[in-house]
């Protein structure tokens, strides 16, 4: 038996800890959305084998929240001894007759949204992994596949079947969602139909690493940057929605998801325009943002956006780790821009200049950001867990000051180019979070697959935005990129 190991996962993981412990912050999620054509019984078992091949190789995977804290009161995480299949794995069967709560999405797009509210909304149980996943079995649908659904009568049909890799946000950044997703379908694709059932619980008998700390691998005490390097500061200029931040009363906590999805065409073409233009589609969707709540809110002094980057470059760790080597950037839009938005008449040229140059402002600060190692100074300030504690608890009471959120996970490609070689196909990938108390008031989230089409899953608290606000967002953001694509 391997010996227990236990750590408060550094920095990163003060920060989140302290945010779940508070009801600040819940999770986060990287969804897979797979086909595949295996009776179920056999996906299911090719799937246990997997999750517990991800499990021996990433060791993050092995630790969750346990009951000893600090002499400071940080919670500690531990090494498990052994591992259950009820405590990661949750399989939920939907009917064909499931309906979809919202004209905008399929029945079982209604079905994962709900999912991922509940899961995002729940706080994490003591003693149990600090992560698990979602397996949401589908009926074929027509719009899924691409065609007329085979009948149930036949033998094998092709089905959508749903992987949600929820964590606890201290033990893994949004990249290593991707990361997790990766080790499944490499591990799914090597594992035979015949294999013998796996067995659980899975007995932890190999050495468990100590977790991959973003601080061991950066020098935090780096020299004091001259005043011409120092990164721009803005934090205490107003910003959208300025609302007063309060926790919900009671149990009344609800984190919100909206989704859109972006056809691959759509996709390519507005990649190819960004490109024709040196900006990012991240930066080009913040521009879009900017617009249209400069619109909606007529009275917003000025936006503040926050986007999350990696640090892997900075820290060499490999892209398939699972590990939380992230920081977080701010922008800041003035009042006098959104005044000169709101002058453009909608879908102008003069308006779609005003996107570009946001969008080209973006990349320039991410550019700044980097260069002038500003990571450093954001994790170097962090408090301790008393200070930390304290701090957040001030925030109560006082006006919001981030707008929103937008990040980009990336790109979900398949393990093999070979369509008789895939037993399960990623057709779409979406990332999503729990929405944030004291934070900014929505975040936007993109993620993709190659050849396949974007998702923009947007995230919320319930109360602290209206739902038509999100939804008008969410259509205006789709309708703007198709007219992209459309050379409108």
């Amino acid at each position: 038996m391997a010996e227990q190991k236990t750590s408060t996962f550094g920095i990163c993981g003060r920060m989140f800890s302290i945010a779940h412990e508070l009801g600040y912050y819940r999770s986060v999620a990287v969804t897979g959305i797979y086909s595949s054509s295996l009776w179920k019984v056999d996906l299911e078992k090719k799937l246990d084998a997997s999750v517990q091949a991800a499990i021996r190789e990433h060791p993050a995977l092995c630790y969750g929240l346990s009951n000893q804290t600090t002499d400071d009161g940080l919670t500690i995480f531990a090494s498990f001894k052994e591992v259950h299949r009820d405590d990661l794995i949750e399989v939920i069967n939907y009917p064909s007759e499931t309906s979809s709560e919202e004209m905008s999405e399929s029945a079982a797009d209604s079905v994962l949204r709900q999912r991922l509210e509940k899961a995002h909304t729940s706080f994490w149980p003591v003693g149990k992994p600090a992560w698990r996943i979602i397996v949401i079995h589908h009926p074929a649908e027509k719009s899924f596949l691409g065609g007329a659904a085979r009948s149930d009568s036949e033998t094998l049909e092709e089905r959508r079947f749903d992987i949600a890799f929820v964590f606890h946000h201290a033990i893994a950044d949004g990249l290593s969602g991707l990361a997790f997703h990766n080790a499944i379908m490499k591990h799914f694709s090597l594992i035979s139909n015949a294999s013998s059932e796996p067995e659980w619980p899975l007995v932890v008998d190999w050495d468990v690493s100590l977790p991959n700390l973003v601080e061991d691998r950066i020098d935090l005490n780096n020299p004091q940057r001259p005043d011409s390097e120092q990164p721009l500061m803005h934090g205490d200029q107003p910003a959208w929605p300025g609302d007063t931040i309060s926790l919900p009363p009671g149990n009344g906590y609800r984190s919100r998801l909206h989704m859109a999805i972006v056809p691959p065409e759509t996709l390519g073409s507005s990649l190819k325009f960004c490109k024709s233009q040196g900006i990012t589609l991240t930066g080009y969707l913040h521009g879009l943002i900017c617009v249209f709540l400069s619109r909606e809110a007529a009275e917003a002094p000025g936006f503040r956006l926050v986007t999350p980057y990696s640090l892997r470059q900075f820290t060499k760790t490999s892209a398939q780790d699972i590990v939380f080597h992230a920081a977080s950037m701010a922008m800041y839009l003035p009042g006098s821009d959104l005044t000169a938005i709101r002058k453009t008449q909608p879908q102008s040229q003069e308006e779609s200049e005003h996107v570009i140059k946001i969008a080209k402002d973006f990349s320039e600060s991410m550019a700044r950001e980097v260069a002038t190692s500003s990571y450093i100074d954001e994790l170097r300030d962090v408090p301790d867990a008393i200070e930390f504690r304290k701090s957040a608890l001030g925030i109560l009471g006082k006006r919001r000051t981030k707008s929103y959120e937008i990040s980009n996970l990336g790109v979900g490609q398949n393990p093999t180019a070979d369509p008789d070689a895939k037993p399960m196909v990623l057709q779409r990938l979406m990332m999503t979070q729990s929405g944030s108390v004291i934070g900014h008031a929505f975040s936007v989230n993109c993620a993709s697959v190659i050849g396949g089409p974007l998702t923009l899953s947007i995230t919320w608290s319930n109360g602290v935005v209206e739902d038509e606000l999100i939804k008008s967002l969410s259509l205006y953001l789709k309708r703007s990129l198709e007219r992209l694509s459309k050379g409108e």
